[in-house]
This record gives C-alpha cells, sequence and structure tokens, in this order.
C-alpha cells in the first residue's frame, strides 16, 4: 500500500477525501469483504480492512466512472430510488443490498459498513467508490418564487382592484344622487307660491312684505325661513314667530305679539307703551286711552328696547291685579324717588313704596278692600309691608 491509502490508516497533509477509522471497524470491514469467494465470510485477522470512500462529484460515462481525472474500477452505485449497485459500468453489476449507518446526516468521506457482501474483483483492491448520480434541485430564493405564493399575490391584487372599482362606484352613486336631488329640490314645481301669515294686528306691514318677499318663489325644501323669521322678530311688536311649509307650495307664518299692558310720557313727551317684560313696542305722539298710564316723566328710550325696572315693575303689578280690583284702578304713580303708587277710582291712594316684594304687598291691598268700602278710605299705606289705613 502506498503512503496515503486510506487502508493503512494514514492521511496525506491536505486529503481531506479519507477519515481515519478504528480499528474494530477495520475488523468489521474485512470480515464483510473477506476474500475472492463470495458466500465465505474470512476469520478475523486483526489486520487492515477496506475502506469505503464516498464521493459525489463522479463522471459516470457508459463505460467506466471518473473520480478527479482518475478512472475507478470498482465501484458501488447508488442511483435516484436509493438502490446500489455494484461493480464497474462495463460489467453491468446488479442491486446489492447497502445500508448507511447514520443516515442522511453523515458527511461525506466517512466509512459506511455493509449489511451483506458485495460481489468484488480480483483487481478491485482499491477504494470502493459510492457515486451519487443526480444532485438534488437547489431552489434560489432570489431568481425562484413559490407558484403558490404568486397565485397568492395575483388574487389579493384582483381583490384589492375590485375593491378600489367598488368604492370608486359607490362615490360616483352618491355624487349623481346629491346632484338628482339638488335638481329636484330647485325645481319650480315646488317653489312657494302662498304665503299665509297669522296673529298679526300690529305688526308692520313693512315687516311682513320682506318676509313674503324672502319665502316666496323659493323651494319648500331650501327656503331661508331662519332669515325671514329674524326680519319679523326685528319688529317691537313681535315676540315670536313660528314658519312651516306645506308640500308642494306653500308656507305659513304664525305670528306671536306682546301684550300692551301701561305706557308713560317720556321727557320727549311721547308715549311708550310697554308690555309685561318692560319693552317698549311703540312710541306714540299721541296720549293711547286703551291701558293704565304710569304717571311721571320716564326716559325717552326707543321702541324694541327695554324702559326702567320700575315700569316694568308697575306692568307686572297691573298683570296681577284680581278682576274685582283691577276695574276699578285709574292709574299708577311713579314718583322721581321711585316709589310706586296706585290709584283708585274715587282718588283713594294706595302707596306701595319701593317696587319690592309687590305680591305680598298687593295681597294685603286686596284683603282690606274686600273688609271696607274705598270710598271711606283716603290713603291705604303697605309700603312698610304692613297696611295702614287712613280714612275720609
Amino acid at each position: 500500500m502506498t503512503p496515503g491509502d486510506p487502508r493503512d490508516g494514514t492521511m496525506e497533509p491536505g486529503d481531506d477525501s479519507v477519515t481515519e477509522v478504528s480499528a474494530e471497524v477495520l475488523d468489521e470491514l474485512g470480515r464483510l469483504f473477506g476474500d475472492d469467494n463470495p458466500g465465505v465470510a474470512d476469520e478475523p485477522t486483526g489486520g487492515p480492512t477496506d475502506v469505503v470512500q464516498v464521493v459525489e462529484d463522479a463522471d459516470v460515462a457508459e463505460d467506466v466512472v471518473v473520480v478527479d481525472g482518475a478512472v475507478v474500477d470498482d465501484v458501488v452505485v447508488i442511483d435516484d430510488a436509493g438502490a446500489a449497485h455494484g461493480g464497474t459500468p462495463a460489467d453491468g453489476g446488479g442491486p446489492v443490498p447497502v445500508t448507511v449507518i447514520g443516515g442522511d446526516d453523515s458527511p461525506m468521506g466517512t466509512v459506511l459498513p455493509f449489511s451483506a457482501p458485495v460481489p468484488r474483483s480480483p483487481a478491485a483492491l482499491g477504494d470502493p467508490l459510492i457515486v451519487i448520480e443526480d444532485e438534488p434541485d437547489v431552489v434560489d430564493p432570489a431568481t425562484d418564487v413559490d407558484p403558490r405564493f404568486e397565485e397568492r399575490r395575483r388574487v389579493w391584487a384582483r381583490r384589492d382592484r375590485l375593491r378600489r372599482v367598488r368604492w370608486v362606484k359607490i362615490a360616483g352613486l352618491l355624487v349623481a344622487l346629491v346632484v338628482m336631488v339638488s335638481v329636484v329640490l330647485a325645481s319650480p314645481l315646488f317653489a312657494i307660491r302662498s304665503f299665509t301669515i297669522e296673529g298679526n294686528v300690529y305688526t308692520s306691514s313693512a315687516s311682513v312684505d320682506e318676509a313674503r318677499r324672502i319665502l316666496k318663489g323659493t323651494s319648500i325644501f331650501t327656503a331661508d325661513t331662519a332669515r325671514a323669521r329674524t326680519v319679523l322678530l326685528r319688529d317691537p311688536w313681535v315676540s315670536d314667530v313660528r314658519i312651516t311649509t306645506h308640500f308642494p307650495s306653500g308656507v305659513v307664518v304664525e305670528v306671536s305679539e306682546r301684550m300692551p299692558v301701561v305706557w308713560y310720557v317720556g321727557t320727549d313727551n311721547k308715549a311708550r307703551i310697554i308690555d309685561a317684560r318692560g319693552v317698549v313696542i311703540d312710541v306714540l305722539d299721541g296720549f293711547p286711552t286703551k291701558y293704565l298710564q304710569v304717571k311721571g316723566t320716564g326716559s325717552p328710550v326707543e321702541a324694541g328696547t327695554n324702559a326702567d325696572d320700575a315700569y316694568r315693575a308697575a306692568a307686572q303689578l297691573v298683570l296681577a291685579l284680581p278682576d274685582e280690583i283691577r276695574p276699578k284702578v285709574a292709574a299708577l304713580d311713579l314718583s322721581p324717588a321711585g316709589e310706586l303708587s296706585m290709584v283708585l277710582k274715587g282718588d283713594t291712594l294706595v302707596r306701595f313704596g319701593t317696587p319690592v316684594d309687590l305680591q305680598n304687598k298687593l295681597v294685603a291691598v286686596v284683603v282690606l278692600l274686600r273688609r271696607q268700602d274705598p270710598k271711606t278710605i283716603a290713603v291705604i299705606d303697605v309700603s312698610a309691608g304692613d297696611p295702614t289705613v287712613l280714612g275720609r
């Protein structure tokens, strides 16, 4: 044997194709491969045995096997099905049962014992080689793509396109619907042609005409009822406004006017009519006769603004008068000091003092007048709370 021969258990430097094996493994291989008589196992001799070298990169031609440029005579070939064939290609060796210890994890170049003797020719003194004819396919992740992944990607891309198309269609339908509704609402078929106003007695005709101009001719669906209501509320006589549309072309305006309670003369010698909230609802050059007068001189405020609190208290006192007392009242009086008095028919004077706690003071006056005839009383003073009577 020459140096580097795997059967002598040595290796040349840099030669990693053969691996050292133990004496027990060599003995076992010697018994398996024995002499030239097939089927007869040799007695253990303790000497060197054959070494099996696994080689992948071998050129298998029609008649020979070439490894690293050298022709190998005696080989064991494992085909794609995992079956082993002994002998050279020229000998046409048949199937040989081969068992590889270590399975697929055994590295190349290890010693592989066999479960049964392999027929060998007398010239097969070299290393038996196991040649793997076909290498497994290697998938390059950089260039090869799983067809299932590609199919899933196409499916998701198609779904994404369909989703975008669906939302585009929905947006288009909404836009078309809005345009169609706008055209229908602006159609002259629903224009306001009937204008009805109710509850207006003292409301100025200018305010009513402006509200009519705003509403009439516009669609009942888009009519600016808020603007028309604001125009009417600017009138001092108007307390509240309600506007309703009636399909297909009608509108009804309901006006709630303020109720006049008392009036007083301002420093400009004009009468100012106020309601229970103290709002000046009208300014007149003459003196009205339908309402109670608060004697004295007040501020010359404009219509639509609030009068002094004393006049508001006087108006609320008049509204609180019971029906049995109201017809007996001739007028109210407000002194420059802000004290409120009531003058009854027959010249009976009722002093309330400052306009505070008027409800309790009025109750005391009503109880007293029910007990006594006002003709016998000159003055009733409830400014301090308890009534004081001064007879005639």
